[in-house]
């Protein structure tokens, strides 16, 4: 088995073993498959994405394998390619956490950059642009899907308030030390309950559960990311019903026409207070919170390639294609048309 080294501390991670696949535990997709076999595999198990070999098979090398076991809110999977490569998945849609078991992964997560190796794992969030493109032909990683809901909701829970958008990350975690190695064995704990078929993760889906928010919360609490100011200061006032209301009842219907009076009659406030509390508790209007999550749903969209660029903009409320396009671009990183040319 290839293991973490992480500077002389015990083995951390370990490869998901060979023996019989449980009901919940890692099954293995693929062992010296064909490039595109492979690669068609891992886009369906983690996300639609290019990938391609940029090197050949070195002797001594172990040969490619995907193993993948999918939870209520965790996608997890061990992924070897064997040979160098590259990885372009675009906005991920969904957190991810990379965490090498061995050899090195050139990892970029819009701004941020960092050679991903044993004992630093990546971390990515689900609206930048993430590319992967130095994959070593050596390298092992466990790679983790975590869905963006469950995510922001046990943020939510620590906040005491709802979140206004995706919880952008730093991209590096150092597992050796500190909170990182503390969120590392509480993933150990999970996967030694998936490999053990005895385990009571298996006759419990409410255990299951409770492992994942487990990890899914240490991981928030883990890692530097830009809510974290507002985790360590118990002061800081739980957000107004009001901005609450107006926020879930977008979130439910984005698509509608909405104004600031609409919203104000909703929180039973005046327009200039539901402004305020907006301003205060999530950095920006009522109104750009609206268009913040009508160009979400329409990313959702283009990503899941269901819709065309114009199809996208007018089912979530965008009437002007160029001021969309101008929208997206500064929310994504790119424009509308790119994502839906990537994904198809």
């Amino acid at each position: 088995m290839h293991t973490m080294d992480t500077g002389g501390s015990r083995a951390l991670v370990e490869e998901p073993g060979d023996g019989p696949p449980t009901r919940l535990g890692f099954r293995e997709l693929c062992r010296v498959a064909p490039f595109d076999v492979f690669r068609d595999q891992l886009n369906e198990v983690f996300y639609p994405a290019r990938v391609a070999p940029t090197g050949r098979a070195e002797e001594g090398v172990r040969p490619s394998r995907l193993t993948a076991s999918r939870l209520g809110h965790l996608t997890l999977g061990l992924v070897r390619f064997g040979v160098d490569t590259s990885v372009d998945p675009g906005a991920l849609g969904s957190y991810h956490v990379n965490i090498p078991l061995s050899g090195r992964v050139v990892t970029q997560c819009g701004p941020r950059q960092m050679l991903a190796v044993p004992g630093h794992a990546a971390v990515f969030t689900p609206r930048e642009h993430t590319v992967l493109p130095g994959w070593s032909a050596d390298a092992a990683q466990l790679c983790i899907k975590i869905s963006p809901r469950t995510l922001e909701e046990e943020l939510e829970t620590l906040l005491g308030h709802p979140v206004g958008s995706f919880v952008r990350f730093g991209i590096d975690l150092d597992l050796t030390r500190g909170a990182g190695k503390s969120w590392l064995d509480t993933l150990r704990l999970v996967l030694s309950e998936l490999e053990n078929p005895d385990s009571l993760v298996h006759r419990s889906d409410r255990h299951r559960e409770y492992l994942e928010r487990m990890l899914v919360g240490g991981l928030v609490l883990a890692q530097h990311h830009d809510y974290e100011d507002e985790l360590r200061d118990p002061r800081t006032p739980a957000r107004p019903r009001t901005v609450k209301r107006v926020m879930d009842a977008v979130d439910a219907a984005p698509e509608k026409p909405w104004s600031l009076a609409d919203m104000a009659r909703l929180a039973e406030v005046s327009g200039r207070r539901l402004q305020q509390g907006f301003r205060e508790h999530l950095g920006m209007t009522p109104s750009r919170y609206v268009r913040a999550v009508r160009l979400d749903r329409a990313h959702d969209d283009l990503v899941a390639a269901a819709s065309s660029v114009a199809e996208a903009a007018n089912r979530w409320g965008f009437v002007n294609l160029g001021r969309f396009a101008s929208a997206y671009r500064e929310r994504f990183g790119e424009a509308p048309s790119v994502t839906l040319r990537r994904i198809r």
